[in-house]
């Protein structure tokens, strides 16, 4: 088809304004061009109210709506960006893909697979371009990685992503006259977000299975939960995850998640062990490896194992670079029909968000081992599959 896109946006919060930022700069370069934005919140539609967080915004053009649907009715957009928190979702995505429209669905889609599964179904029988939004798979440094990795297998993965409960404020949508929590702070609260693993650990989750260019087989994980007389002012998810992938390829990938409260801390951990290497991201994202006739007559100093595989500097993996990215290829692929533009698929990242949803059973179960496959198909799994809203 001939740029630019029409794309409209479901769910103007916190993330669905960075979107709106990136597409306000792809509009700028005539890639997509902003047609409509919905938010059952109309002071999240003002202009005042976008400025704030995007001051290029400008309302011209651009019709507003307080459905999903009737966005989706319109006739007015090539795609849509769902940018809807995760317990929220409510067949949208399988009607926008009924009418021919392509899917960005911001992660997770869900909090049950049985709604992901009937997502996908949709979007496989209609046949429209999707992508998930795991932005790190656009990142310059970690693309260098997974393109270093590709004739490579990877042992082992360790990532240790160190956060604190203030790192999360979503507060644009009305929880409290939804049955949620009253600061309006969604990702706290483990029935809307699905635990931090679901709604913040599955990046980190979805980066991995890049790097290793494998799936998720089984995943086991252990909880720290948050003292009970904490729940009402710092939210009913855990402290603490330790989750522990084995991939089907026969490495095995560690995440280790933290969010205390008034902490204000953050920090991270990241290493790759390939065969013959250790990859870590410093400065720069160097391996470590010996390249010489091997053994060596004398151990190598370290700078002569050192390696560069992506220069710095580096800027964050979920900023708003990779944000413009991650869009900028959703929407250019269409354009140009070059589905490899797109670095996932709907049906593709299935896995990363089964993976983070076994690990919550796993918890539950005291640590048990749990296939995917098993997950995904098995009846004994059923009832952790099912929405019990439907």
């Amino acid at each position: 088809m001939s740029g630019p896109l029409r794309v409209g946006l479901v769910g103007v919060g916190q993330r669905g304004l960075q979107h709106v930022n990136a597409m306000v700069q792809m509009q700028k370069d005539e890639i997509v061009h902003i047609t409509a934005l919905a938010d059952p919140y109309p002071e999240n539609l003002t202009d005042d109210k976008i400025q704030r967080f995007v001051p290029d915004y400008s309302s011209s053009g651009i019709k507003m709506f307080d459905t999903a649907d009737d966005l989706i009715e319109s006739g007015l957009v090539d795609a849509i960006w769902f940018v809807i928190p995760p317990n929220q979702h409510n067949g949208e995505i399988e009607r926008a893909a009924n009418r021919g429209i392509a899917i960005f669905a911001e992660k997770p889609q869900s909090l049950f697979l049985d709604d992901i599964i009937s997502q996908d179904r949709a979007i496989t029988t209609s046949g429209v371009p999707s992508t998930v939004g795991f932005q790190m798979r656009h990142d310059r440094g970690y693309t260098d990685i997974a393109a270093y990795l590709s004739d490579k297998w990877v042992a082992a993965m360790t990532m240790i992503a160190e956060g604190a409960v203030e790192g999360h404020g979503v507060k644009h949508t009305h929880t409290e006259e939804l049955g949620g929590p009253a600061n309006r702070v969604w990702t706290a609260n483990r029935a809307w977000s699905g635990t931090s693993i679901v709604e913040a650990g599955i990046h980190q989750t979805d980066i991995m299975r890049y790097w290793s260019n494998d799936d998720v087989e089984w995943v086991r994980a252990i909880y720290t939960d948050r003292p009970v007389e904490l729940h009402e002012t710092e939210g009913d998810n855990p402290i603490a995850y330790t989750v522990i992938y084995g991939m089907k390829k026969g490495g095995v990938a560690n995440l280790i998640f933290t969010k205390p409260a008034r902490s204000y801390y953050g920090g991270r951990f990241d290493c790759i062990i390939h065969t013959h290497g250790t990859i870590k991201l410093e400065d720069d994202f160097v391996d470590y490896t010996f390249d010489g006739a091997w053994p060596p007559h004398q151990t190598p100093e370290i700078e002569q194992v050192r390696k560069i595989v992506s220069p710095g500097p580096h800027h964050t993996a979920m900023g708003q670079e990779s944000t413009r990215a991650i869009g900028e290829a959703f929407a250019t692929s269409i354009i140009e029909n070059k589905p490899e533009y797109r670095l996932n698929s709907f049906n593709s990242s299935i896995n990363s968000l089964a993976s983070v949803l076994a690990a919550n059973i796993s918890n539950d179960l005291g640590g048990e081992r749990i296939v995917i496959d098993e997950f995904i198909n098995d009846d004994k799994y059923a009832r952790y599959r099912r929405n019990p809203q439907k």
